[in-house]
């Protein structure tokens, strides 16, 4: 998930498809569609943004869910309604179905990606070998760099801390020991010798050596698997508690997780002694640390730009918004500002009734897939807002002018709706519908009401005479 704008762009991890969320709905069409693998860990893997340029990361394939191809991280432009303009940037290696990684984040500019072992052994797995081939690593994609970190087994969430620069990941381990770290340039997380915090110097010391890299526990580990995967620090006024904290989300038990930096922020500080060793281990409590649970398999947390935090879930297909209960009341305590539209905030009440939805996927799958149509509601939009906040105040005033407007503009609706099931494949069509529909509620609006003033002046000047 990613957000743009106001807009939130979400994979379907097994269709290669990216899909729009806006307004809180999601929406029919799609803004992008790519073959992919679906097998075991391939598919759509990973989505970032840097205003309206957004990355995305997948495994390619023949056909959907045919053959894997490679991995693909491709940089695209977006439209408003599309990502458009693809540039590959980086291929990456996919020989097997587990451990693709494919989480992305930026900062400052740069962004940066992660890719798992693949089932690899070699160099870059701490293997005594000459052989590497981009596996087990953390890559800056653009501008393209060297490695930036090594030895990561599986790793399903990376992120900066907005405060430091500092870059964090969540990894995968084995049969034991997921792991929590902070990951400094030149990072060597310890795999395939080490997961989980290392037994001894011993055993550090035996790592081979490749190049300047160097290694270093995490800062938290779980004895027993959890399957960490979205990591997120929150910078928002509306989370402003939770400013020295960073979150956790896992997939096998659905669980959220609040760690409270240090000082620094290169660290955790616990109170249960339990936690003390930075090892949650078998039979000891997660309580101290647990702050929500029944998410599902959590693949994402992001802050949004209502400052709230957002969590995707894999499993229940949601994304789920986090509200802070001194958030929630002010809302629900704030008057109306008045103005707005209309049909949306006066006439029905909410932006997500029906009616409004209905014409909110007209405007965004019909109209503004042509050029006449995205014309006509530019035009449109500056007409409308020229009246539309007076009425909907009026509205406000008044129920029996609300019932009144809500009754008028109903045929209106009605006829609007026909153009979600026209089969528009051009600006010609587009234009035809159009006039079309212009051209039936002028009848309904004007020259029916004309008609029927008409017919009742001549039956009572028939009367009189």
């Amino acid at each position: 998930m990613t957000f743009v704008g106001d807009d939130i762009l979400v994979l379907q991890r097994y269709d290669g498809q990216v899909r729009l969320v806006r307004d809180g709905v999601l929406q029919d069409r799609l803004v992008l569609d790519v073959s992919v693998a679906k097998d075991g860990e391939r598919g759509m893997l990973g989505i970032t943004s840097i205003g309206s340029t957004v990355y995305v990361y997948f495994t390619a394939a023949d056909a959907d869910g045919g053959k894997a191809i490679e991995n693909r991280i491709y940089k695209y432009e977006w439209d408003g309604n599309s990502l458009v303009n693809p540039v590959l940037l980086k291929t990456l290696p996919s020989d097997n179905f587990y451990h693709n990684g494919g989480a992305m984040t930026n900062f400052d500019g740069q962004v940066y990606a992660i890719m798992g072992d693949n089932g690899n052994y070699g160099r870059l797995q701490n293997r005594a070998t000459d052989w590497k081939n981009d596996t087990s690593v953390i890559l800056r994609i653009d501008p393209p760099g060297q490695y930036y970190a090594m030895g990561v087994r599986n790793s399903f969430g990376i992120t900066f801390d907005p405060n430091t620069g500092n870059l964090w990941d969540t990894e995968n381990g084995d049969d034991e020991y997921d792991e929590i770290n902070l990951v400094p340039e030149n990072f060597n997380s310890g795999w395939i010798e080490i997961m989980g915090p290392a037994k001894n110097q011993e055993q550090i010391d035996s790592l081979p050596k490749y190049g300047n890299f160097v290694y270093s526990d995490p800062e938290f580990s779980w004895q027993r698997p959890v399957a960490p995967t979205a990591i997120s620090f929150v910078k928002s006024d509306k989370l402003k508690d939770y400013s020295d904290s960073v979150f956790v989300g896992d997939c096998n038990t659905g669980n959220l997780y609040r760690f409270k930096l240090d000082s620094d922020r290169t660290g955790f500080v616990f109170e249960s002694p339990e936690l003390a060793d930075k090892v949650l281990n078998i039979g000891e409590s997660a309580d101290e640390i647990l702050f929500g649970t029944d998410f599902g398999c959590v693949t994402d947390i992001e802050v949004g730009p209502d400052g709230l935090l957002y969590i995707v879930s894999l499993s229940e297909e949601k994304i789920y918004r986090i509200i802070p209960k001194v958030v929630a009341e002010q809302s629900n305590q704030k008057p109306d500002a008045g103005g707005g539209c209309l049909i949306a905030t006066a006439a029905y009440g909410t932006e997500l009734s029906t009616q409004v939805q209905m014409l909110r996927e007209l405007r965004d799958s019909v109209l503004f897939n042509t050029e006449s149509g995205t014309t006509f509601m530019a035009g449109f939009n500056q007409f409308y807002y020229s009246f539309s906040p007076t009425v909907a105040d009026w509205e406000r005033q008044s129920p029996v002018f609300k019932e009144f407007v809500r009754i008028a503009i109903s045929p209106m609706l009605s006829t609007m709706s026909i153009l979600n099931y026209a089969n528009i494949d051009s600006e010609q069509e587009m234009l035809g519908y159009g006039i079309g529909v212009v051209l039936l509620n002028s009848a309904m609006y004007f020259v029916m009401p004309i008609l029927a003033i008409v017919k009742i002046r001549q039956h009572f000047s028939k009367k009189s005479n």
